[in-house]
């Protein structure tokens, strides 16, 4: 890509790098709380970051499932809003859980698959090169962590669920034969077979198999009072339905007519004998079933709010608001339990985990609320409303804090900023994760616009927001620097940059309103993504220097305007020969870089890496920007974990630093570089915390009294992490 240059050939002042190993780094006198998450994993505990199936025990325990959690949860135990256990050993090794789980009063049987991680494990525990098996582990309620042997288990035998999985379908890698619905009594385990369109029985006992019958593409099963099945069919062509059979097998009257345009994605059976369906259409609602005389259902009023969610004030949280259904459960008491992930259940095929985890009860009879858990975030960072420091948004989510409370209690679920059904071209769901990342929020005359990025900063989406679609934000724009793979949107271009502006307000990427780059014709590749405060957008090129694409108003819909005629390019500065990171400062005039030097260049195997040298630039945009300081980073890549960075932010008086390996953030002096110290997870989050993995992981805000606060992605345990300091 060739650019001309704004600098040309004006001089660069610099200083000297300033090694940070010569100043004294001293650990800071902070404390650490978190967002987004029940639980801070101080006491151990954290609530999972998705949810595709739960059961539901005799005494109010509701028992998980998902195929990946990224700490190990994706088998759970949670009762009146505590979590009791994490399973284990569907994790790593080949293991992974999944999407459907069943109890009865002695075990729990839940779906999960084994492979072999790129035939890199061998053995009789794993399967054969390129394939992967999907079936059952089995576990005793007594001892989740502990897997219940039965003759033809087989898996795990180093651990303590050795030949416990019974395997079902064993299939060449790539294919999704995950088990879909499960259901259990005392004596039989009923399971769909959904890949191979049949309901398997076992056994409860002793897991061999009793019988078989085929159901097209079964899914969710549920047991009636009177011991028949309600089996959902349908799941791999999408037209669903729910089924009636006895439980040998026979088909019997009563099938549920689901009203046009169900979503159905689980059932349930209350002690009384009425079903329950979860709805994941746009009414977002539980289904009500009772039976008349005769034995047959009838259709009553749902329950849950009319579109959830997304019912009127929209976006905004609260009871029997319920937002992408994917489990529901009614205990012998009358406790309804509902899962939730903001998305619904994981279509076949996909590896989505979800747009967070919701586990929430209530009482079926009256509609009292018993209690909520939260699981929220997950390669997720945050960031400060610029009016207020006490709103934060994620890529989809607002929280409201408020500083006065005890550590881990400062955050409240405000927003849910994702709408799939109004705006189901949400160039979100279409790039990598398809989830919205890293964010950013400005105010541009008075109105607020949220900028995120995905996790490799390739895509920089903008959003509106507007009085009648509440708390939503509605696809704006769009600057890619290559093409998105895929057929989505039509009409990008097959090469180069491209930028998408939605002209007629629809929320549509409509291939009319995308405009490729005509000056270059070429692909950015590994940029940076930065919006500063006044909403000019910069872009960090790797070996090309730094572009601004300054805003040029707004159109007549409210969406900011930005073009490749008015970009304006700034050369590589010295000493870098990669930018990584950048931060702008308008008020100031101030370009914060980092990135890599000849003494430290660039390598692949560092590729999302903020590079180990800092440098601040006065007067940037004057054409002559003056080098006040270049500080080396702490970098170490032949230590054990490697010390290197991975994300810059500027706040106030102070530059902070986010380590990626080692859980620590470095502050420094802005206005001179010295360090000033550090910050580490406390014990309030267990002295612990995920890697920060994406390219904007890390944010920061000077509040009114002083204090900074500091975010970060939290990549282990669901929840953004967060430290307040005040120097």
């Amino acid at each position: 890509m060739k650019f001309s240059s704004r600098f040309g050939a004006a001089v660069l002042l610099f200083h000297s790098l300033i090694p940070v190993g010569a100043l004294a780094q001293a650990q800071l006198n902070y404390t650490t709380s978190w967002i987004g998450n029940s639980f801070g994993f101080g006491d151990g505990k954290w609530m999972q970051q998705d949810i595709q199936a739960i059961s539901v025990g005799a005494d109010g325990t509701v028992y998980t499932n998902a195929p990946w959690d990224e700490s190990g949860s994706e088998i759970a135990a949670y009762r009146a809003g505590d979590k009791l256990a994490v399973a284990g050993s569907t994790h790593g090794w080949g293991n992974t859980g999944g999407d459907a789980v069943a109890t009865n009063h002695t075990y729990l049987y839940a779906a999960m698959s084994i492979g072999n991680e790129s035939n890199g494990l061998v053995g009789a525990d794993y399967p054969p090169a390129n394939q992967t098996w999907f079936g059952i582990t089995r576990r005793t309620l007594a001892n989740l962590a502990t897997g219940a042997p039965f003759s033809g288990g087989i898996g795990n035998s180093a651990n303590a669920t050795k030949n416990s999985f019974l395997l079902l379908n064993a299939v060449t890698t790539g294919n999704d034969a995950g088990v879909r619905g499960m259901a259990a009594t005392d004596s039989e385990v009923y399971v769909a077979d959904t890949y191979n369109s049949r309901i398997l029985v076992f056994d409860a006992a002793s897991m061999q198999r009793l019988r078989s019958w085929n159901v097209p593409s079964p899914g969710r099963i549920a047991v009636d009072t009177d011991s028949t099945l309600w089996v959902m069919s349908g799941v791999s062509s999408g037209s669903l339905s729910i089924l009636h059979y006895a439980a040998n097998g026979t088909a019997l009257s009563g099938t549920l007519a689901l009203p046009a345009g169900t979503v159905p994605t689980d059932i349930a059976v209350t002690p009384s004998g009425q079903i329950l369906v979860a709805h994941n259409g746009p009414t977002q609602q539980i289904l009500v079933f009772n039976k008349d005389a005769s034995g047959q259902p009838q259709a009553a009023a749902p329950i849950g709010t009319r579109n959830g969610i997304f019912h009127v004030t929209q976006g905004v949280p609260g009871n029997w608001r319920f937002n992408g259904i994917t489990g529901i459960g009614v205990d012998p008491a009358g406790k309804l339990y509902v899962a939730q992930n903001g998305e619904g259940p994981r279509p076949l095929g996909s590896a989505s985990v979800g747009q967070g985890a919701v586990l929430e009860s209530y009482v079926f009879s009256t509609h009292a609320f018993n209690w909520r858990l939260c699981g929220l975030s997950f390669v997720d960072s945050a960031a400060f409303d610029p009016a207020s420091p006490n709103s934060v948004y994620t890529g989809s989510k607002r929280f409201t804090l408020d500083y006065s409370q005890p550590v881990g209690h400062e955050w409240s679920y405000a927003a849910f900023t994702l709408d799939r059904f109004d705006y189901p071209d949400d160039p979100a769901f279409h790039q990598p994760r398809g989830v919205r990342g890293e964010p950013m929020v400005r105010r541009i005359n008075g109105q607020q616009y949220l900028y995120t990025l995905d996790p490799g900063a390739h895509y920089l989406n903008v959003y509106r927001f507007d009085a009648a679609h509440g708390e939503i934000a509605i696809p704006s724009g769009l600057l890619a620097q290559n093409p998105i793979p895929g057929t989505w949107p039509s009409g990008q271009p097959t090469y180069g940059e491209w930028l998408w502006r939605d002209s007629n307000g629809n929320g549509t990427v409509d291939a009319s309103e995308i405009t490729g780059n005509p000056s270059t014709g070429s692909t950015v590749g590994n940029g940076f993504w930065w919006v500063d405060t006044p909403g000019n957008v910069w872009l960090s090129t790797p070996t090309s220097g730094i572009r601004e694409m300054p805003l040029q108003g707004l159109d007549a819909v409210g969406n900011p305007i930005y073009t490749y005629a008015s970009s304006k390019m700034f050369a590589m500065p010295q000493p870098f020969t990669r930018i990584a990171r950048i931060v702008y400062m308008a008020a100031t005039d101030t370009m914060y870089i980092s990135g890599f030097t000849s003494a430290i260049p660039w390598d692949s195997t560092h590729w999302k890496e903020a590079g180990p040298v800092l440098a601040r630039y006065d007067n940037w945009s004057s054409g002559t920007p003056t080098q006040q300081y270049a500080i080396s980073l702490p970098w170490n890549t032949q230590s054990s974990p490697q010390t290197t960075t991975v994300g810059v932010a500027v706040a106030g008086n102070y530059v902070f630093v986010a380590e990626l390996y080692t859980a620590k953030v470095d502050v420094y002096d802005a206005r001179t570089g010295q360090a000033v110290g550090y910050m580490t997870p406390g014990a309030s989050v267990g002295n612990t915390t995920g890697w920060v993995d994406v390219y904007l992981g890390i944010s920061a805000v000077q509040r009114a009294n002083g204090e900074y606060v500091v975010l970060l992605e939290d990549d282990a345990r669901a929840k953004i992490l967060m430290y307040r300091w005040t120097p």
